[in-house]
């Protein structure tokens, strides 16, 4: 069921236990986040808990929002600036039994999280890993309590030391690459896209990145594209591809800075007979054979 404006007006709302005014919208098999500018910044905690939301993203202007809970969701993906510009009063923020796995996720987290005092991630796969919980700190360390167990100052410490290390950095080079996989394979999810309206385009941006490439690219250019968002330096260069993209340019066009093709090449040159006599050849089959014969015409 989609998150419409009508869903929001009417959803229930109430002052929970700590004093904050919330909406619940939680268990209406949401798949996205989209219109809670409706909510007009009148809350200060939204519940989506139990819902399909696979990425945190799309969030409007919501400066009096501190709390978000969204357990039991299937979240993979943060987009960080866009929480960042447009949460920038979040201090709670629940992903219990979510599908974070990768280190580029917490660090999405950290860009988007400023003030953040509490985090759950328990249940979600990336709590498995080795010094899970001191890369957290490193990410975000205004956090008090992470997985609803309190922060010690000995933490902190070991984070320190721990983002120092060897260790450390290794952890780092894992996170870039598995932010350029993410990146490839959110690119590469046009094959399975669904077009209900029409499969039909005209040049130009798309509506996303996405359909973008799922419309304007050749097969051996979309391969060069993954290969490109594979191969990238740095998330800049990343976000400079995707923009192309977007524009139904391909990255590696002469042109891309213009966003013009570039034109055909001209028609080849007439003979010097064609012109002088001006005959017109017709190609006819003789005895079966590939023999072409030549008729003038007066």
């Amino acid at each position: 069921m989609r998150l419409s404006a009508e869903i929001i007006q009417t959803a229930e709302q109430r002052t929970n236990p700590l004093g904050e005014r919330e909406l619940i919208l939680r268990s209406l098999a949401i798949p996205a986040i989209e219109h809670l500018s409706v909510t007009r910044d009148a809350y200060d905690s939204i519940d989506l808990s139990n819902n399909h939301i696979s990425k945190l993203e799309n969030f409007p202007r919501l400066v009096r929002l501190n709390s978000l809970h969204l357990g039991g969701n299937g979240v993979e993906f943060v987009d960080g600036k866009n929480m960042r510009r447009n949460l920038p009063e979040l201090q709670t923020l629940v992903l219990s039994g979510c599908g974070i796995r990768g280190w580029n996720v917490l660090g999405e987290l950290g860009v988007g999280c400023p003030k953040l005092e509490v985090l759950s991630l328990v249940g979600n796969p990336v709590t498995k890993r080795q010094h899970y919980r001191l890369y957290v700190l490193n990410k975000l360390p205004s956090l008090k309590i992470l997985d609803f167990v309190k922060i010690k100052q000995s933490e902190r410490d070991r984070a320190k030391r721990l983002a120092s290390s060897a260790a450390g950095a290794a952890m780092e080079a894992d996170a870039k690459l598995e932010a350029r996989e993410a990146a490839s394979a959110s690119l590469a999810d046009n094959t399975n896209y669904d077009y209900n309206e029409s499969n039909t385009f005209e040049p130009g941006e798309g509506k996303s990145a996405e359909e973008s490439f799922a419309t304007q690219f050749t097969v051996e250019e979309k391969s060069k594209i993954r290969d490109m968002v594979a191969n990238a330096a740095s998330a800049e260069e990343i976000d400079r591809i995707e923009s192309l993209v977007k524009r139904g340019i391909f990255p590696g066009d002469r042109q891309e800075g213009q966003g013009v093709p570039p034109p055909p090449p001209p028609p080849p040159p007439l003979e010097d007979e064609d012109v002088v006599l001006g005959e017109k050849r017709h190609v006819e089959a003789v005895n079966g054979g590939g023999d072409l014969k030549r008729q003038k015409v007066n």
